[in-house]
């Protein structure tokens, strides 16, 4: 859109610029509970790379008291997301508040804007609401982050023959400078890069079924708009986009329809988010991306097996996080505003999330690999599970 109109925010203003000390929890709890402690197994980097003397250290540490954990928990649209979130500000301690300012707590205004003028009014926050200083990212600025984060960066791998090995997850320092390429993220990341030895970060994100992600975000953004016609015109300007033959009058014409995208970004949300934030576009680098700087690809079809690995990651048991889940709302669900698939829309769907797709079929190789080293084999895993569903029904 920027080579056909010179107001159009650039790729700059698109991508662009809060909280209580982790909540300790004891070792000996997760014994009594039947489970191998988190902190005992050590997280996925921590478990593969001990012949790094300074991966060691830190390894040696995960269990002290004294180590900061730093979160960012990558939100896209429309996966459960705020169910995810709620755990990890939960276990954290940190307020909603300060979780989603994230540095940029401008970031959503920004994603919407169409103009410079608009870019220009978007707030711009002197303070933090905070009370103290922030250590974790939980919104939608979290996407900002990791896109910004990989911009123009070779992401080695350790075991190319086996991308979906967690031995390919870098190590706590190596990701912390990589975040700190992002100057609004240093906001809440540590504020001494050069002693890390007592820091950590845990990066998490889920994703869901992109083809039903598609349905979902249309029905979610246009409660009113429940008709056929009206969702086959929202399907066929993206199958267009993602093909390549979109023109500028045709997304304006969907930019002016109710709940239409305003902005490229806007559009990203509802067609091809897990290969634009992860991969700039690319399937093979967002594979990469998950590989090499996430701890736990959760997986929506999947959330209570992901919520029981995201529980362990943080050093919780099944039925610590099913107290927590006690007092997290569910997601807001909008089933029953969707009209069923037809099969033009199930096969124009299908088109539009294939990039998509691999991305969220690569994710769940993935998230096998990572629970089985949390949990050690698929046994405890399903125990732990049945506790969590027990208490959290």
């Amino acid at each position: 859109m920027d080579s056909h109109n010179e107001d159009a925010v650039s790729p700059a203003f698109l991508y662009p610029l809060c909280g209580p000390v982790l909540k300790t929890k004891h070792i000996q709890a997760a014994r009594q509970a039947g489970e191998e402690p988190a902190a005992e197994a050590s997280f996925l980097q921590h478990t593969l790379h001990l012949e790094d003397s300074h991966i060691a250290a830190a390894t040696e540490a995960v269990a002290s008291a004294g180590v900061e954990t730093f979160s960012l928990f990558v939100k896209f649209h429309k996966v459960a997301g705020s169910t995810w979130r709620q755990y990890v500000d939960e276990i954290t301690g940190e307020g909603s508040l300060c979780s989603g300012d994230c540095g940029f707590p401008g970031w959503p205004c920004y994603q919407s804007s169409r103009s410079k003028l608009e870019y220009e009014l978007c707030p711009r926050p002197k303070s933090s609401w905070c009370p103290k200083r922030p250590k974790t990212c939980t919104f939608h600025g979290s996407l900002g982050v990791i896109y910004q984060a990989i911009d123009g960066q070779n992401l080695t791998v350790a075991n190319s023959s086996d991308l979906a090995g967690v031995r390919n997850l870098w190590p706590d320092s190596k990701r912390f400078w990589l975040l700190h390429r992002v100057e609004w993220a240093r906001k809440w990341l540590p504020q001494n890069m050069f002693n890390l030895q007592r820091s950590r970060i845990l990066i998490t994100t889920v994703l869901r079924d992109p083809v039903e992600r598609i349905r979902s975000y249309y029905y979610y953004q246009n409660p009113r708009g429940i008709s056929h016609e009206q969702f086959l015109a929202f399907l066929n300007f993206r199958r267009d986009y993602v093909a390549g033959n979109w023109t500028i009058e045709g997304f304006e014409t969907q930019a002016a329809t109710p709940k239409g995208a305003s902005t490229f970004s806007i559009l990203h949300r509802s067609c091809c988010e897990y290969e634009t934030w992860l991969g700039h576009g690319s399937v093979e680098k967002a594979k990469i991306t998950l590989a090499t700087q996430f701890d736990l690809v959760g997986i929506t079809e999947r959330m209570s097996e992901s919520l029981v690995s995201l529980g362990k990651l943080y050093g919780l048991t099944a039925d610590e996080m099913a107290v927590i889940g006690q007092g997290v709302p569910r997601d807001k669900d909008n089933s029953d505003t969707k009209l069923d698939w037809t099969d033009e829309e199930k096969a124009l769907a299908t088109y539009i999330a294939n990039k998509s797709t691999q991305v969220y079929n690569f994710a769940n190789e993935i998230f096998v690999r990572q629970y089985l080293v949390l949990f050690n084999n698929e046994e405890n895993l399903k125990n732990a599970v049945e506790r969590f569903e027990a208490m959290n029904p």
